[in-house]
């Protein structure tokens, strides 16, 4: 890496204010814990005793203590491949067996992402069975852990061969054109997925059974029939198997439309909860939350590509790098480690839109229901069996929280 090039000079400066950002705010909220977390929050004194509140401030510091070091080990690597030259040597490794331009991108993206994985298998360990068990979340077993890592892979292999092949097509043969092209060819693909997961990949790791629930069966299609939705089938999904954690989601399109609560969810939560649950779901899709999602991750995407034509047409990004070839594949490769930092700080606007959707739906759900106390318990016992952090600081969930913290959303329901 040359540490004397304008883009190494910007790359390094965000990523150190990335890093320290980051670290400034798990120290922030990790002390705003130890001043107000001994405390019950008004509302949760009928769900939160004084051993479930100490139990929830422990499980929130040991993730965020894990968190920390799983962190600091990847930036870590990270640093290192750039700083050794690693990168340039096994682009060199791979011309000396193979010219081919589609084989060369796969090698290296694949190369990078196989990096990772062997990375994140132990911290995916150790989450699981040590620090998920401790606090009785994890069920999964070693057995069907290594069958979904294999799936994991094989799902991924496939659906990493179906984008970098036609991205490498568009980039070697459309000229300055080619970010449009790769941009559509994800909108489409994107659309498919919303086909494919649910009917194809969902089963590789459920098993989804009809609601057997007759009563509560009844029920959902009456609310969905009230909201004007068309489904085509209710789930329950085996989920219990690998984690006591409860949700729900809508999904799919037209045929594939579907609702998939996990096994847990049923167990833990009223007919009411559930309806209620299900209609903020719903209230995502009627107030369009959906289609303005992916409108803005289609901008985002756009914006993203042409700014990568842009830099990886520019020598000094490969210089800056250490590469002395300026092959635009490995153009995107590097844009893609470049704009890692810049996208965390992009993080907070994300979250700020995705938490305005949350009251919107929160509000449809109170709305549909006529009343806002169903939806309150579940929202109560889903963050106090997820052990969720009650009280976060301010500043730290602003940045993350992708949904409010659960004392905000009770408080606009009970506006």
């Amino acid at each position: 890496m040359n540490l004397n090039n304008p883009i190494s000079i910007i790359f390094l400066s965000l990523f150190a204010l990335s890093v320290a950002v980051k670290i400034a705010l798990d120290i922030i909220n990790y002390r705003h814990r130890e001043k107000y977390g001994g405390e019950i929050p008004d509302g949760l004194e009928d769900f939160v005793d004084r051993e479930k509140l100490v139990k929830i401030n422990d499980y929130s510091n040991s993730k965020l203590k894990f968190g920390e070091i799983e962190y600091i080990v990847n930036k870590a690597v990270l640093i290192a491949l750039l700083l050794s030259g690693a990168f340039p040597l096994y682009y060199a490794f791979i011309g000396s067996f193979v010219s081919n331009k589609y084989l060369i991108c796969l090698a290296f993206f694949g190369g990078f992402s196989l990096l990772n994985l062997l990375i994140d298998i132990p911290f995916d360990l150790y989450s699981n069975f040590v620090l998920e068990k401790r606090f009785n979340f994890s069920k999964i077993t070693l057995k069907l852990w290594i069958s979904d890592l294999f799936k994991q892979i094989i799902i991924s292999a496939i659906l990493g061969v179906i984008i970098l092949i036609p991205l490498t097509f568009f980039v070697y043969n459309l000229g300055n054109l080619w970010p449009f092209a790769v941009w559509a060819f994800l909108v489409v693909f994107s659309f498919l997925m919303q086909i494919i997961f649910p009917t194809v990949i969902a089963p590789l790791f459920n098993k989804f059974t009809l609601l057997a629930d007759e009563e509560l069966n009844a029920k959902i299609r009456e609310l969905f029939k009230k909201m004007d939705i068309n489904i085509s089938q209710i789930f329950s999904a085996d989920e219990s198997k690998r984690t006591t954690h409860s949700n729900a989601y809508f999904t799919g399109i037209g045929k594939t439309k579907r609702i998939v609560l996990f096994d847990s969810l049923i167990e833990n939560h009223t007919n009411n909860e559930i309806l209620a649950i299900l209609s903020h779901e719903a209230g995502h899709y009627k107030k369009g939350h959906i289609v303005k999602n992916i409108i803005f991750s289609a901008l985002v995407s756009l914006t993203g590509l042409l700014i990568a034509n842009l830099l990886i047409n520019y020598d000094g990004l490969y210089g800056a790098f250490g590469f002395e070839t300026n092959d635009k594949i490995i153009g995107l490769f590097l844009f893609s480690i470049f704009i890692r930092p810049l996208s965390y700080f992009i993080k907070p606007i994300s979250s700020y839109i995705s938490r305005k959707y949350e009251y919107q739906a929160d509000d449809f759900s109170k709305k549909i229901m006529g009343e806002s106390g169903s939806l309150a318990d579940a929202l109560k016992k889903l963050s106090v069996h997820n052990l969720g952090e009650l009280n976060p600081a301010k500043i730290y969930s602003s940045f993350y929280y992708s949904h409010p913290p659960i004392l905000d959303r009770l408080r606009n329901l009970e506006k």
